[in-house]
């Protein structure tokens, strides 16, 4: 899927707003990254928008990245869309997600992630595990100005993702903290021996006003014998329930 096919869905879904609100749930979340890594070259600035529905138990989900400071030549740096939908056996609820994930890293290599995930949420606690297919691969212009063969490219199957998360209050609560070490993040998936630790505050201002601000760690082999530091930033952001 090209990245401007993934903007034409995402903008097309907020266009059809006004004709489904009445039986949507509309969500929309946005939110900037400051931070560095060994491999940012300094300081970087990202931001994100993402724009959920949610119909009965379907749910569909899709938006992009925008380098504001990096050495990421693409200042689109990230397309996802993902789709869900809520199950029940007995009294045990969980989700099915299918999702795709376009991350462009330069003009001339990129990389995309499809999978499913299964989300389960209880009390205090959320986890999502699920396994993803990850292609590395030059693009057109690369493959035409380098003379590569049309199948450069190298494939990951059957890669492990997961997300472990506490949190001090209720998940409902109009103010939590919580505790989260995962490989997964909006754009991005990590391998699974470089999880992220990620330490998240929330506040419920009104009915349809939550704001956010997080700290995430990086390292790198964490569950090998030798434990590096790979980066470290903050992201703060808006997340508004359009009634």
């Amino acid at each position: 899927m090209k990245p401007i096919s993934v903007l034409f869905i995402f903008f097309s879904l907020f266009s059809l707003m006004s004709g489904i609100n009445l039986i949507a749930q509309p969500r929309v979340t946005a939110y900037t990254d400051l931070g560095q890594t060994s491999v940012s070259d300094g300081l970087f600035i990202k931001t994100a928008g993402l724009g959920q529905y949610k119909y009965g138990k379907n749910l569909i989900e899709t938006g992009f990245q925008i380098d504001l400071k990096s050495n990421n030549k693409n200042t689109f740096s990230g397309y996802n869309i993902k789709a869900s939908r809520e199950f029940k056996i007995k009294d045990f609820p969980f989700e099915v997600q299918g999702f795709y994930i376009l991350t462009p890293f330069l003009d001339i290599f990129r990389e995309t992630n499809w999978g499913v995930m299964l989300n389960i949420k209880r009390d205090n606690f959320v986890m999502r595990i699920g396994t993803n297919f990850r292609t590395f691969a030059f693009t057109q212009k690369a493959i035409e100005y380098y003379e590569l063969p049309e199948s450069s490219k190298i494939h990951e199957n059957w890669n492990l993702m997961y997300s472990f998360s506490y949190c001090l209050k209720p998940l409902e609560n109009y103010w939590n903290i919580g505790l989260s070490i995962t490989n997964i993040d909006h754009f991005i998936i990590n391998q699974e021996t470089n999880p992220i630790f990620n330490l998240r505050a929330s506040y419920k201002v009104s009915s349809p006003i939550n704001l956010f601000v997080e700290s995430w760690y990086k390292s790198a082999g964490a569950f090998n014998l030798s434990v590096n530091y790979f980066g470290f930033f903050f992201r703060t952001g808006i997340i508004w329930d359009i009634n």
